[in-house]
């Protein structure tokens, strides 16, 4: 019986991408993990640095999770730096098929990283060993010089490259591969803001979404009781 043949994610790539927002990204160094890193980013811009979850490659190992951070810089145009760890601490499994089984057991722990010139990595990269990548997007209306030069103000980073998701992977042998998966971070990243901030003003009203029909008065017409609140002003930036 023929085996069956493992199913891997599939990124598709999009002619809009990059059409209803302007994107930008930078590779850096640093000797802090990445909690102590959003904490100094959070320090230098003075705007909250929260985790809001991870970037997964279950098509890779399930146990893969690349943790990312989040700030705003501006709500009005909807300016987002993202921070998202390049490198984690490779499963045994993925270390194990690297070894010479000749040499013995593991001395080290390895490290996967997301782009990376060698060893265990997702895309090959020609700039290796960054810690982290800044995951940059902004609408249309806003300048985005302004907050690429804030950057490199951050305390003990070095920036290895920076540009556009299309310049980056235009300098790169396989370029298509690296536009994909950079588009899927970006997505990625866009996901997990909006549930995050869904989740956060659910906590803010106490998970109440909706108003009842009981604090209503002198209807004429009954309203559902499950209309959900949509008004800007639960997004104010001092609430």
């Amino acid at each position: 019986m023929a085996s069956k043949k493992k199913d891997t994610a599939q990124v598709i790539s999009l002619n809009a991408f990059g059409s209803a927002k302007d994107y930008w990204l930078c590779w850096v160094q640093t000797p802090l993990a990445h909690f102590p890193f959003a904490a100094n980013v959070q320090k230098q811009f003075g705007h909250p640095c929260t985790y809001i979850g991870d970037i997964t490659l279950e098509d890779v190992h399930p146990n893969l999770k690349f943790p990312m951070y989040f700030t705003n810089f501006n709500v009005e145009y909807d300016v987002n730096l993202v921070i998202l760890a390049n490198h984690v601490t490779a499963p045994t499994e993925l270390s194990m098929e690297q070894q010479n089984p000749l040499l013995g057991g593991l001395l080290f722990e390895d490290d996967y990283y997301l782009f990376n010139n060698q060893g265990l990595t997702k895309i090959l990269f020609s700039y290796p060993q960054a810690d982290f990548l800044y995951l940059l997007s902004t609408d249309k209306q806003a300048d985005i010089t302004d907050y690429i030069e804030q950057l490199p103000l951050i305390p003990n980073t070095k920036t290895l490259c920076q540009d556009t998701p299309k310049q980056m992977a235009e300098s790169q042998k396989k370029s298509k591969q690296v536009l994909d998966f950079l588009q899927y971070l970006f997505y990625e990243s866009e996901a997990a803001i909006k549930e995050f901030r869904q989740r956060k003003l659910s906590q803010q009203l106490h998970h109440k979404m909706s108003v009842a029909e009981v604090n209503y008065g002198y209807l004429r017409f009954p309203v559902e009781d499950n209309r959900t609140i949509t008004s800007n002003l639960l997004r104010r930036e001092d609430y």
